[in-house]
């Protein structure tokens, strides 16, 4: 059986293997499991960061928006009373109204909107296991190292089925 001979389905690995080769291999990668686990969990983490800023980034433009609508609003009610209180055309009244009414609903459209971006920083924030939006920009990794580890990832997951299936087929 040493010297038996099988193809590894990895095109990047795609040399011939013997099956003491092979089940070296599938034994270097179990070997390797406690480091990928640990890659994994910088991954998992490393994203949670990245979901929790990038909602709390959200929540903050949202809010920024329903911050000025309400101040919108507020001057419009309040140049409705002036110009009440001030004895001008009701048709006046009215134009500052309709303004506060407008500014009103606009609001009504972003509160949704703002309390899911709120709940979606929330929810990452206790899935990644932290305590403020600070911590989890900590936390991120840069774009390039994000997508490295998770190539590792990956190649080692792919590496691991390939190298196993082919073991397990030798064992039949």
């Amino acid at each position: 059986m040493d010297t038996e001979n099988v193809s590894v389905p990895n095109a990047s690995a795609a040399c011939e293997r013997s099956i003491d080769e092979m089940f070296e291999h599938l034994e270097a990668l179990v070997g390797a499991l406690p480091r990928m686990e640990e890659l994994g969990a910088r991954v998992a983490k490393a994203t949670w960061a990245r979901e929790a800023v990038e909602a709390d980034r959200r929540y903050r433009i949202v809010r920024k928006e329903l911050d000025e609508l309400e101040a919108n609003m507020s001057e419009a009610l309040a140049l409705a009373e002036r110009a009440r209180d001030a004895g001008k055309p009701e048709e006046e009244v009215e134009l500052y109204e309709r303004d506060r009414l407008y500014f009103a609903a606009m609001r009504g459209f972003k509160v949704g909107p703002a309390q899911n971006e709120r709940a979606a920083a929330d929810e990452a924030l206790k899935a990644g296991g932290f305590a403020s939006v600070d911590e989890a920009r900590d936390a991120m990794l840069p774009n390039d190292e994000l997508s490295r580890l998770e190539s590792e990832l990956e190649a080692y997951r792919v590496d691991y089925v390939e190298t196993l299936a082919v073991c397990q087929k030798a064992e039949e």
